[in-house]
């Protein structure tokens, strides 16, 4: 089965939250919250996409200035790599939690549990008793939102709400005798920075692109420990001319879709995408001024917040719809000289050449970090803040002359030989979950079809064929443990598995060009007393040590983390 499609779902500027399920904003009159939030803040963002040679690139040409200033008062983290599978939802847990899939049990954000049902929505009455054969597709991302009615009223006025976490739309679990919902936080199967925050008393703030990531980093048990979540759907197709956000600030879109037209995509638009990005920006913004993310309370600087940018992720994969007159088949407003986004030819990993599409998102994003630094300046609390700045995730090839489009050549293999998986999640990788009941002889079987492939041509352009004991030994046994897949496919560096002409690159995959990413720590202190740093550290690092450094710079012991005390994921060296 291949990845279902993405949800139709509106854009929003406002804050969501799930009453039902007891998701909560800044409460009124956030009694003690200043002296509970303590002296220290940590400011992290994750920018999409954003690979260690991005940075070093646009530094050497002058293209990231305010990143570059940053790096001078910092120390730049030259071999930092993310998580494996590279996808959003892993490298998210690896900087909240420090934990990788085998721990969090989060390997995609849209993946397989074994012991989980349907939402009764979907399904019969077996599912929504919890009884009958378990298994199921878990989908943790845009599918489960609920879109508000409306997005902005006809004059352009500030949203009102945006899409929340519908529980219709989760899948069920047996748990303490009783069929309920599979909350995002407890499908994470750990705790996580907000959580530790939130036990010493401490408040915080997120920003991300599917409402249920913002959910899900709350931490297993504790669903209520981001205080500020601030939720703005990515995957909106409901796309006004303009908007007022949550700072007064007008938002243009250049590529809207009024009523009746469509649909566009926010991600069919690196400058939608960046005008959704600035939404985020603006918030933080309200954040950093004392304000919650929408500017309707008081609230204290969060002592740990932060956002992810996707318009460098944009900016890299994407055809554009208008302006490529291949994908819009010579349509109005196609410009024949528009060069797709990415990389130009001649780019190696080491060495990128930007495509103007992508030098665009660079200088919006390094743009936007500036103004949060002048900002945190100008409210007088740069001094006590840490700013992290690194990559969720890379993005894959670099260059483009090894790009392959292949379609689902995978799953056409196991097919042919009678395999029929359960789920397969593919990008630049292949995910792939057997039925439950026939799971290690399909899985046998399957391992035969994809080995003798490789020697009949190489349909599928398998680079690495991970299983049995191999799998284990990274993974956990899939025998065992529920959320595990039964092989993972490491297709050869450029591979996707789709055949869209909408994209030039992906990720998720373990290939150089996914994991290797930017990483930047930057002690505010060094700003203001203009203490310049500018050291490199060659050490190799991954993304799993944002989380235990961030505790630590806040005084809090890395140790009440999972995953130090399971994985022993130590403090990044000489942040």
């Amino acid at each position: 089965m291949k990845r279902p499609s993405r949800k139709k779902v509106m854009v929003t500027a406002a804050v969501s939250v799930l009453a039902a399920l007891a998701w909560v904003t800044v409460p009124s009159g956030f009694a003690g919250a200043a002296a509970r939030a303590g002296s220290r803040h940590v400011l992290l963002i994750s920018i999409d996409g954003f690979h260690a040679s991005d940075l070093a690139t646009c530094e050497a040409q002058g293209l990231c200035p305010n990143l570059a200033s940053l790096a001078g008062f910092g120390t730049t983290y030259a071999d930092a790599h993310t998580s494996e599978p590279s996808d959003s939802a892993p490298g998210l847990m690896a900087l909240a939690t420090g934990g990788d899939p085998k721990l969090t049990g989060v390997y995609y954000d849209d993946s397989y549990d074994r012991t989980v049902y349907a939402p009764p929505a979907q399904t019969s009455t077996l599912s929504q008793n919890c009884t009958g054969p378990a298994g199921n597709e878990a989908p943790y991302f845009e599918n489960v939102d609920t879109g508000a009615p409306t997005f902005f009223n006809p004059n352009g006025i500030r949203p009102i709400i945006g899409p929340t976490v519908d529980p219709a739309q989760l899948v069920f679990v047996k748990q303490r005798g009783m069929c309920r919902p599979l909350l995002p936080n407890d499908f994470l199967r750990t705790n996580s920075i907000f959580s530790v925050a939130s036990r010493a008393g401490l408040y915080t703030a997120w920003a991300d692109k599917h409402p249920v990531y913002n959910a899900q980093v709350a931490g297993n048990g504790t669903p209520n420990t981001v205080n500020d979540p601030f939720n703005t759907e990515i995957n909106a197709d409901q796309i006004p001319p303009s908007l007022v956000d949550t700072r007064g600030n007008t938002v243009t879109f250049p590529l809207p879709n009024p009523a009746g037209t469509g649909p566009f995509f926010i991600t069919d638009s690196v400058g939608n995408t960046e005008a959704y990005d600035q939404i985020k920006v603006d918030a933080i913004l309200n954040e950093i001024d004392g304000r919650n993310s929408t500017a309707t309370l008081a609230a204290p600087v969060p002592a740990i917040f932060g956002m992810n940018f996707q318009a460098v992720s944009v900016g890299q994969k994407l055809v554009d719809p208008i302006l490529s007159c291949v994908r819009s088949h010579n349509g109005p407003g196609c410009d024949p000289n528009y060069v797709p986004g990415g990389y130009e030819p001649g780019s190696t990993s080491a060495s990128p050449i930007f495509t103007p599409q992508l030098k665009g998102a660079i200088h919006f994003v390094d743009t936007a970090i500036g103004s949060m630094v002048s900002e945190l300046r100008k409210q007088g609390v740069l001094a006590s803040t840490t700013i992290i700045i690194t990559a969720k995730h890379g993005q894959s090839p670099i260059d483009p002359s090894k790009l392959a489009l292949i379609g689902h050549a995978e799953i056409t293999v196991l097919n042919n030989a009678g395999v029929f998986p359960a789920m397969v999640t593919d990008d630049d990788v292949a995910l792939i979950w057997m039925n439950p009941a026939t799971q290690a002889a399909d899985t046998a079987k399957g391992v035969a079809a994809l080995q003798n492939s490789i020697s009949h041509g190489n349909p599928a352009r398998i680079q690495t064929l991970l299983y049995g004991p191999a799998l284990a030994a990274q993974f956990g046994n899939p025998a065992s443990d529920p959320r595990t897949p039964d092989i993972i496919i490491q297709p050869i560096p450029g591979t996707i598995y789709s055949s869209s002409s909408a994209k030039v690159m992906e990720h998720g995959g373990f290939a150089e060009d996914d994991t290797h990413v930017a990483m930047l720590t930057v002690n505010g202190a060094n700003v203001v007393n203009n203490s310049p740093v500018g050291a490199t550290n060659t050490q190799p690092v991954r993304t799993f040590q944002v989380a235990p450094t961030i505790l630590s710079d806040l005084g809090l012991n890395p140790n009440q983390l999972d995953s130090v005390r399971t994985e022993g994921i130590r403090v990044l060296p000489g942040g």
